[in-house]
């Protein structure tokens, strides 16, 4: 396997029948050893998409049954309804007989105007320009390891991120920016972001100790996004029995909203 696979090929599927697709979970898309959520969510959402007329994934929920290993997988795919505005599909990943992800995705055509935005807390991120944001190298030293993913991405965090210091902020929320180095986003570049980023709950805790593995990804795409860094926020508002949630805002470079995403998380703690 090729662990320098770009997003494109790692997210490709090959047609081994109706409604069956080849693929392969490729390493270099991972977080110590475990394929990425963000990553397979744009992987079974390209297989769902050959199934379909309609070009655009406008919703995509899923459920992590068990974690995918690094190699061949099968990807299959359902056409629940099939119509002329808006499409649903469901999908499995499959690895050894086991089903490792469970998917369920709408598509449409993303029409070529803004979202109109009725929140008053629905706003631009006011972020410094991604040179003026924390390097990736400080979030690896921060981690205490290099992160196989964020070797993939371009990710620059707001530098009042506390966390990468040893002095969280006390407030589960982190904002900064997301970019594929050398490809310009696209509606599977939003579907990997909104997992890309740190958990927002290290700004409220700090890193040392907490792990929390996404259990349910919905991410909702509302608009593609224009050429350029993408801007992310993300926060938890609550835990409660050992789970998590987590809510999410991608802004693409014009400043408009391309996408809203929430997921529940277990929440792990140990003791270094």
């Amino acid at each position: 396997m090729n662990g320098a696979a770009s997003f494109d090929d790692a997210i490709a599927v090959r047609t081994a029948g109706e409604g069956r697709f080849d693929a392969t979970i490729v390493e270099g898309w991972d977080v110590r050893g475990n394929p990425h959520g963000g990553y397979l969510l744009a992987l079974v959402t390209r297989a769902m998409r050959h199934t379909v007329p309609q070009p655009d994934p406008l919703s995509v929920s899923a459920t992590y049954l068990a974690p995918p290993r690094f190699g061949d997988a099968q990807v299959l795919v359902e056409v629940i309804r099939a119509g002329r505005r808006q499409s649903t599909v469901s999908a499995r990943l499959v690895q050894d007989g086991i089903e490792r992800v469970n998917a369920v995705a709408t598509f449409g055509t993303l029409r070529d105007e803004p979202p109109h935005l009725y929140a008053d807390d629905v706003a631009v991120p006011s972020i410094p320009p991604p040179e003026a944001c924390l390097a990736r190298e400080l979030i690896s030293t921060a981690e205490g390891e290099p992160i196989a993913l964020h070797e993939r991405l371009a990710l620059r965090l707001h530098p009042d991120t506390g966390w990468v210091f040893g002095r969280p902020g006390g407030r589960a929320e982190l904002a900064g920016w997301l970019r594929h180095p050398g490809r310009e986003p696209d509606a599977y570049s939003v579907l990997m972001f909104s997992d890309g980023m740190p958990p927002s709950l290290f700004e409220a805790v700090g890193r040392q100790g907490v792990h929390t593995p996404t259990v349910q990804l919905t991410t909702h795409v509302f608009a593609h996004p224009a050429p350029g860094w993408v801007q992310g926020r993300f926060r938890t508002r609550l835990s409660a029995g050992g789970f998590l949630d987590e809510d999410g805002e991608l802004w693409d470079s014009t400043g408009t909203l391309v996408a809203t995403t929430r997921q529940l998380a277990l929440l792990r703690t140990w003791e270094h």
